[in-house]
C-alpha cells in the first residue's frame, strides 16, 4: 500500500529527487598516432589477446555483422539469436538468407542460456550469436559444449561488452566472430551521434577471413578512429569508475522489496555499460510505462533495458512463463559513465525508493 506520508510524487506535483540534468559523459581527446586506424586495431587485437590482423575497424556496424555471419557453417541455414538483446543481427540474417531462431535467455542476466540454444539448435544451425547484454557476459562455460556439440560456430556480439570477460577471457575472443559497434552511451562512442551507424570494430580467428574482410570493406574514417582509440587507452579508468558507482548504487538499493538488482556470478567481471534494476513484478502495482514515467519525472534518464522478444517460436511468443516474455517488463535502465558521481548515486537510490513507495 502507498504511504499517505511520502513525499508526493513529481508527476503528481511533487518535488523530484533529483533537479539537475544527468551528466554527460566526458568527451575524449581525439588521438594524434598518424595511422590511427591501423593503431586502433593492433591495440585492441593485444588487449583481447589476438594476433594484429585478427581485428579490423569497419566504417559500418551493418558491414560487420553482416561480414560476420560469413563465419558460419556452410550449407547450414539456420541462425541462432537471443530471444532479447538481438534486434540488430535480425536484418543482415534475414539479408543472407538464413532462417532466424529464437533461443531463451536466463532469467537474471538477459544474456542467451545454454537450455534455450539445446531447445532449438539443429543440424541445420550454422551460428549462435551470443550478446552480452549491458556488459553482461552469458554463461559461456555451459554454452561451448553445446555450441560444440552441435558443431556450429559462435559470434559475440560485444558492443556492450568493452572489457567484460569470463573466467579471465576477454569478451570478444572466444567465437569464431565477434562484433563492437560505436554508438553513443557505450564505452567506445566513437564521437558519434545516437542512432548513426558509424563504425564497428569486427574481430575475425580465421586469418584469411581477415584478410579478405580487411580487403573488401570500408575502413572506419581517421576521425573516428582517433576518439575510439582515445576511447580504448582510457578503458580501464573509465571501467573502474563505472563498477564503482554501479557497486554504490547496488549497496543502496539493499532491502528493497519492489526492486532487484542485476546478480552475476564470480567469475564474470561485468562492463556495466549501463546499470539495469529489475521490478518485482508480483509486488509491483503499476504499470512498465507508469513506471518509467515516474522515474523521468523524479530527473532519472531511465528506459526500458531490453525491447520486445524475438518471437519466432510460438512457445517464447505465447509463454508468459518464459524470461523473454518477462524480462521487457521487468528491467530498468540507467545510463552509467565516467562523468558521474557518488551523489548521482545517491540521488538515484533516493529515487527509485521514493517510486517504490508508490509502486507497492
Amino acid at each position: 500500500m502507498a504511504n499517505d506520508l511520502a513525499p508526493a510524487l513529481a508527476i503528481d506535483g511533487g518535488t523530484p529527487a533529483r533537479l539537475e540534468a544527468w551528466p554527460a559523459p566526458p568527451v575524449a581527446t581525439p588521438a594524434g598516432d598518424p595511422d590511427p586506424v591501423r593503431a586502433l586495431e593492433a591495440e585492441v587485437a593485444a588487449g583481447l589477446g589476438l594476433t594484429a590482423d585478427a581485428v579490423i575497424a569497419l566504417a559500418s556496424e551493418g558491414e560487420a555483422r553482416r561480414i560476420a555471419l560469413r563465419t558460419a557453417i556452410a550449407g547450414r541455414r539456420e541462425v541462432v539469436l537471443p530471444a532479447l538483446c538481438a534486434t540488430p543481427w535480425t536484418e543482415t540474417a534475414q539479408a543472407a538468407g538464413l532462417t532466424i531462431v529464437a533461443a531463451e535467455v536466463d532469467a537474471d542476466t538477459a544474456a542467451i542460456s545454454a537450455r534455450g540454444i539445446s531447445a532449438v539448435a539443429t543440424s541445420e544451425t550454422a551460428v549462435v550469436v551470443a550478446a552480452y547484454p549491458f556488459g553482461h557476459p552469458p554463461v559461456l562455460e555451459t554454452i561451448l559444449p553445446v555450441i560444440r556439440e552441435r558443431t556450429c560456430m559462435l559470434i559475440e556480439e560485444c558492443t556492450e561488452a568493452v572489457g567484460a570477460s569470463y573466467r579471465g577471457e576477454p569478451a570478444g575472443s572466444i567465437g569464431g566472430a565477434a562484433v563492437f559497434a560505436l554508438g553513443a552511451g557505450h564505452l567506445l562512442r566513437g564521437g558519434l551521434e545516437p542512432g548513426s551507424d558509424g563504425g564497428a570494430l569486427l574481430v575475425l580467428r580465421d586469418p584469411v577471413l581477415a584478410a579478405q574482410a580487411r580487403g573488401e570493406a570500408t575502413a572506419m574514417s581517421e576521425a573516428v578512429a582517433r576518439v575510439t582509440l582515445a576511447e580504448w587507452r582510457g578503458r580501464e579508468e573509465a571501467l573502474w569508475a563505472r563498477r564503482e558507482l554501479a557497486w554504490e548504487l547496488t549497496f543502496n538499493l539493499r532491502g528493497m522489496r519492489g526492486v532487484a538488482s542485476m546478480p552475476h556470478g564470480r567469475w564474470i567481471r561485468h562492463a556495466y555499460d549501463r546499470y539495469v534494476f529489475r521490478l518485482r513484478g508480483m509486488l509491483w502495482k503499476h504499470t512498465f510505462e507508469e513506471t518509467l514515467a515516474a522515474l523521468r519525472a523524479e530527473g532519472l534518464p531511465v528506459e526500458a533495458a531490453v525491447g520486445p522478444p524475438l518471437a519466432t517460436a510460438a512457445s517464447i511468443a505465447e509463454d508468459q512463463t518464459q524470461a523473454a516474455s518477462r524480462l521487457p517488463t521487468e528491467m530498468v535502465a540507467l545510463p552509467l559513465h565516467a562523468g558521474l558521481t557518488s551523489r548521482d548515486m545517491d540521488q538515484a537510490a533516493a529515487a527509485l525508493r521514493k517510486v517504490e513507495r508508490w509502486a507497492l
